[in-house]
């Protein structure tokens, strides 16, 4: 199993490589993004608030904060969108039927699929988190940046299991999946936390945003941008995104086997 593990990665390196050459202004495009964000945002908050009251609210400045949320943003939604369509792309190319009589384990297949793709992660937080962190802080941005990065990759990782189980929901619906991952979308993209912090959420977002593993590892990157992360509570913080991790791991992979049947029962041929 391991080798066939390493085997899917290795063939996910291959076409994220052949897309990232062949398709160059999308790597620009990625590295540059977080950067678009930050000044639209800004652009906006300077012209309704003041950037001193944003520094006395959270105790980090803007300019560092959402450079931060544009790197997290672009790393974990990147994972959902890839596993979230990746089923219809299977389907268009004609290679689903192959997917489905695989002998490898599903988790196996569906962790393979981001993993190629955090080089683009890594890459985009070093052209934006990392020069202004260290512009703002010095070597100390240095680490923190370094910190900030690892940290991202891990939650995007932890997302896995979650888009699984949303994956086997939304397919095994039947048509127009794309109508429900496009709801789906813009609400994992706010439970995240990424632009506003779930810990000054309301209450009930608060609760629903718990269930998601990612956004534990948002929180604890936020309060380390904040200086204001007890040590302890990080750690129970990324306890808990892994045991959630752990926990939607079987459940994802049943998801994914009762939409597989389901598409086994609607007849799968292969030309």
């Amino acid at each position: 199993m391991k080798s066939l593990f390493i085997n899917a990665v290795y063939a996910e390196f291959k076409m994220v490589y052949s897309e990232l050459t062949r398709r160059k202004m999308t790597l620009v495009t990625m590295a540059a993004y977080p950067y678009i964000l930050l000044v639209f945002i800004l652009i906006i908050g300077y012209s309704v608030g003041s950037r001193e009251i944003f520094i006395e609210k959270l105790g980090v400045a803007p300019e560092i904060f959402f450079i931060v949320s544009g790197y997290l943003l672009m790393t974990i939604m990147g994972v959902s969108d890839d596993l979230l369509w990746r089923p219809m792309f299977d389907e268009w190319m004609g290679t689903l039927p192959y997917v489905i009589i695989s002998p490898m384990p599903r988790l196996y297949r569906y962790l393979a699929i981001p993993l190629p793709r955090l080089i683009v992660g890594v890459i985009t937080g070093s052209t934006s988190v990392l020069p202004l962190m260290v512009y703002y802080y010095g070597l100390q941005g240095l680490v923190e940046a370094v910190a900030v990065i690892l940290l991202g990759m891990f939650a995007a990782i932890l997302f896995v299991p979650f888009i699984m189980v949303i994956m086997g929901l939304v397919y095994s619906r039947g048509k127009e999946q794309w109508r429900f991952i496009n709801v789906i979308r813009p609400l994992l993209f706010i439970v995240l936390g990424t632009y506003y912090p779930r810990f000054l959420m309301p209450t009930a977002g608060y609760l629903v945003s718990a269930i998601v593993p990612s956004s534990h590892v948002v929180e604890v990157i936020q309060r380390m941008l904040m200086n204001n992360l007890d040590v302890y509570y990080g750690f129970l913080l990324v306890a808990a995104a892994t045991a959630l991790f752990i926990l939607y791991a079987p459940v994802g992979v049943y998801a994914i086997g009762v939409w597989e049947k389901s598409k086994l029962r609607q007849g799968v041929k292969i030309e």
